[in-house]
């Protein structure tokens, strides 16, 4: 069942359901047809509050990096209409040359000015000048805490082996926050991104996403990697970056997600 559809009639006039749109494993997407054209239609049945506030930001904050994003028609809190964007062609090289200029948006500190979901676990963003603090404190930590881990002291061992390598990040850039495959999206005009996550970090939390679930090819990374050279212990700081993705999916979904973490932290220990 649609929702909101008197509020929809009212921006878009009469409209017919064309269908669902794949993806939204969280929200629904659906595509409306009108006489001036076609729309993608996200909603869900009980979300948090100010989820789709926090992507639309997410959105508008990454066209203005020259980046392509779906065009937002109106956003509240039963919806995000956006403008729908007919499939195209697979594009690599032009998504890995998007990436960079993204991350060539840079801040004076890490975060943001305000709080962003991941799905739909909130993210705080306080600012911080200490990359390593933020990535442990605001991200891994308090996941931990949510989790009940009875592993803690392998957790702080693990954060002060590895953080003075992660200390080692350069002017924070801003991020995606959460590029899997599904949120890469070939349209038409080109490649498209999709349900941010965003505040401004090491740009590597961004290729670490990209590398644990699949769907990247080789052009992707030869495209960005012209643009923004690779980093000294590159390979490390990419898999510390992979945990916090999976101790989102363990706490979002439970199931091996938290074994494949300590996996992962006890092989870099």
């Amino acid at each position: 069942m649609l929702p909101a559809r008197e509020k929809i009639a009212k921006i878009l006039g009469n409209f017919d359901l064309v269908g669902r749109l794949s993806g939204g494993d969280i929200a629904t997407i659906h595509h409306l047809r009108t006489q001036s054209g076609d729309f993608a239609l996200k909603s869900g049945e009980r979300l948090p509050q100010g989820m789709f506030a926090s992507e639309a930001f997410g959105l508008r904050l990454m066209a203005e990096c020259n980046v392509a994003t779906p065009e937002i028609i109106e956003q509240n809190e039963d919806f995000l209409l956006m403008r729908y964007l007919a499939p195209g062609r697979r594009d690599e090289r032009s998504a890995g040359a998007m990436l960079a200029r993204l991350h060539g948006r840079h801040a004076e500190q890490f975060g943001l000015d305000r709080d962003t979901y991941l799905a739909t676990l909130l993210q705080n963003n306080k600012r911080n000048a200490d990359w390593a603090d933020f990535y442990f404190r605001q991200r891994i930590f308090p996941l931990l805490k949510e989790l009940a881990v009875s592993d803690l002291a392998q957790w702080e061992k693990f954060s002060e082996r590895v953080y003075p390598l992660v200390a080692g990040c350069g002017a924070p850039a801003l991020l995606h926050g959460d590029l899997w495959s599904g949120n890469l999206y070939y349209s038409a005009g080109g490649p498209v991104f999709i349900d941010p996550a965003c505040y401004f970090g090491d740009p590597l939390i961004d290729m670490a996403m990209t590398r644990l679930f699949g769907g990247f090819g080789d052009d992707f990374y030869q495209a960005y990697h012209a643009v923004i050279g690779k980093r000294e212990q590159e390979a490390d700081l990419l898999r510390i970056y992979q945990l916090y993705p999976l101790l989102v999916h363990a706490r979002l979904f439970g199931g091996g997600y938290y074994r494949s973490a300590c996996a992962l932290r006890d092989a870099l220990l």
